[in-house]
């Protein structure tokens, strides 16, 4: 029987399924936690408690993850640097170090501003040791990518760090979000390099000769060498598979899919079996990107969403992420003894910042630049975690907030909370690590309340269903292109929160119907989002597999990738103009251009795709408008669009590709 492995590494848990090729039936599954100081531990776990007779017959592994996803949204991802070519974008980038060198090309290629070699060099070396990758974005460069290429290759050679360029990226003339794209990009190479290096690591243990595919945000397939160089494709790679595994679980052609992991739940709109996809780009987090995406609204709530409580005295969920009490004093015992020793002594009536929270450290990335401060915590920590009443008490550092909250957003240390896992844990609907962590720091919060514990836990959950309705509202009208704003006092507050849920006013009422079913997937599911949707008379179906179902719809997904080329015509020269990621190059004639540019196109995607076999489909789409006066239709430009479909084959089979070339006009 030929198989096909579906793994999804997520925030919190790491996927694994076994597919029958044929019938797409799941044949056997395993979820285990992400350990992200050494993703290896997950995979290898994974890899051990699949049936080996089922191993032994997988010929494809399909990978998706969160982790690129959940990196931007929390601020996370490695030291990135950003070279920029001629002058900066206006807007806010991601990168904290930047740097402008002279040189320019205008909106068809050609040259305004030559590089300056020696201020190239200089700016290059600025940057040695600073950071662990590094991003080039040039204005104009999609139309002549030459500037980006040189820096990109005397970075790499002076630096040997990754070097991700705009250009490869992105089609797109927008120099602000293509700079955007490339800088994300550039902070994730480390953290998606280090993912595909750990699977392929446990499989060649496991002798497993089978290519390694990875899903991409729009739910199409990339080889690996292509994942390497272009992480940022990666971004809702996860939510991508779930809206592929929910409707194969679910056999539901019209719904709303929302998967609930341990930082996010991500919505999506299926309607003919199929999500909508963005093709101008994906917004995530705060970050617009030049990145072809299935359309998924994202919201800050998850299984591990941390739980507290404000200034105000009222309880919030979200949308930061934390390690659950419970799970973190079951793997390391010497914090249950803080907490407790906390409780007894009633230490915490005297706290003034959530001194009951602990931190751990998760990751260190080797080259990352450290100040001194920065080190002694990291010390402190590398052993095990503490509650930051210890960390203040033990470390002689002025703003020591300031300090944690710095290394949390940069992803090496990571808070541990009350979260919605613990509450289960604390209630008896989950006990898989340890309740007592759970109810201890609920005795805390609850004795600073003056509420009992049966109060809070009611609090809690209630506040948890209705922050899951108002996503589902909210995504509604986003699928409707419809903003909303829930700033308190605000139109949409009132009339979401005043008039809907607490029914406030005595003139007006308001009600709120989804008509679409909702499938629930994800590990909190089953607990959460099957208590949803009664204040929207929807009904809820959480299908066998729910907690898998991104690993499912990894495994099933469709095994395409698509590639676009621009030609355009120089009214100078009479020429056209190939645009593409290598070069800029000039043709006689529209057919010699459109040649050249499936030849181009062919050559990257065998690079791109070593050792499989696969299949190519060329489009061109051309874009044309009419001369008022003449009646003629004048040509604007040519889209080569190739499409390649991977057929599943073993590892090392000999290069084929068949091409096929349909044509059809755009503005006709």
């Amino acid at each position: 029987m030929k198989k096909i492995m579906g793994i999804d590494t997520g925030g919190t848990y790491t996927d694994l399924v076994i597919v029958s090729a044929d019938t797409k039936k799941v044949l056997a599954k395993y979820k285990t936690l992400t350990t992200k100081g050494d993703l290896c531990e997950c995979i290898a776990t994974g890899f051990a408690h699949m049936p080996k007779q089922l191993l032994a017959g997988v010929f494809m592994v399909c990978l998706s993850t969160t982790l690129a996803t959940n990196a931007i949204v929390e601020n996370h991802g490695c030291k990135d640097g950003l070279i920029l070519i001629g002058e900066r974008p206006r807007g806010r980038l991601s990168s904290s170090k930047v740097a402008v060198v002279k040189g320019k090309f205008d909106i068809k290629g050609r040259l305004k501003e030559a590089l300056d070699p020696a201020e190239v060099d200089r700016v290059i070396e600025s940057f040695r040791g600073e950071v662990d990758a590094l991003a080039v974005s040039g204005y104009a460069s999609v139309r002549n990518p030459h500037h980006e290429m040189y820096v990109k290759r005397i970075a790499e050679e002076k630096l040997g760090i990754p070097v991700a360029c705009a250009h490869e990226l992105t089609s797109s003339l927008g120099f602000y979000d293509r700079t955007v794209t490339a800088d994300l990009n550039a902070k994730l190479i480390p953290m998606i390099c280090e993912l595909i290096d750990t699977v392929k690591d446990v499989m060649t243990q496991y002798q497993m000769n089978a290519p390694l595919m990875v899903v991409k945000g729009d739910g199409s397939l990339m080889t690996e060498v292509s994942a390497r160089n272009k992480p940022i494709d990666t971004i809702l790679s996860g939510p991508a598979s779930s809206v592929i595994g929910g409707v194969h679980l679910s056999g539901k052609k019209d719904a709303f899919i929302i998967d609930m992991g341990g930082t996010t739940t991500d919505i999506a709109n299926i309607t003919g079996g199929r999500p909508s996809i963005r093709n101008d780009g994906a917004k995530v987090g705060n970050w617009f990107t030049h990145v072809r995406a299935t359309e998924i609204f994202t919201v800050g709530l998850g299984g591990d969403s941390r739980i507290y409580v404000d200034s105000h005295g009222r309880i919030c969920i979200g949308p930061e992420k934390s390690i659950p009490v419970s799970l973190a004093v079951a793997l390391h015992p010497s914090l249950g003894y803080e907490i407790d020793f906390m409780y007894e002594e009633k230490k915490y009536k005297h706290f003034r910042f959530h001194d009951h929270e602990a931190y751990q450290l998760i990751k260190r990335y080797d080259n990352l630049a450290y100040n001194e401060e920065e080190k002694v915590l990291i010390n402190v920590l590398r052993n095990e975690p503490h509650t930051l009443d210890y960390l203040e008490n033990h470390i002689p550092i002025n703003k020591l907030h300031h300090l944690l909250d710095g290394l949390t957003a940069k992803g090496v240390i990571a808070r541990i909370s009350l979260t919605p896992t613990d509450i289960l844990h604390a209630t008896g609907e989950y006990a898989l690590w340890n309740p007592d962590a759970a109810k201890i720091l609920l005795s805390i919060i609850t004795d600073v309340l003056g509420m009992s514990h049966d109060e809070f836990i009611q609090a809690v959950k209630e506040a948890f269903v209705r922050k899951l309705d108002t996503a589902a509202i909210a995504a509604a009208l986003y699928f409707d292109h419809q903003d909303i704003d829930m700033t308190p006092g605000g139109t949409d507050d009132y009339f979401l929160n005043s008039l809907f849920f607490d029914k406030k006013s005595t003139v007006l009422q308001a009600s709120y119907t989804l008509p679409k079913k909702i499938i629930g997937i994800g590990a909190p599911a089953s607990a959460w989002i099957s208590q949803m949707g009664k204040s929207l008379q929807a009904r809820v179906i959480i299908p066998e597999h729910a907690e898998v179902a991104n690993a499912v719809g990894a495994a099933v997904g469709r095994d395409v990738e698509t590639m676009e080329i621009l030609i355009r015509p120089d009214s100078v020269t009479s020429q056209f103009v190939v645009y593409s990621p290598r070069a800029r190059v000039p043709k006689a004639t529209l057919e010699e251009a459109t040649i050249y540019a499936i030849q181009i196109g062919n050559a990257y995607i065998k690079e791109m795709s070593p050792h499989c076999i696969y299949q190519l489909h060329h489009e061109q789409e051309d874009l044309t408008f009419e001369d008022k006066q003449t009646h003629r239709r004048i040509f604007m430009e040519r889209l080569v669009r190739i499409t390649v479909n991977f057929h599943r084959c073993r590892k090392g089979t000999p290069f084929q590709a068949n091409a096929v070339l349909t044509t059809w006009k755009k503005g006709e």
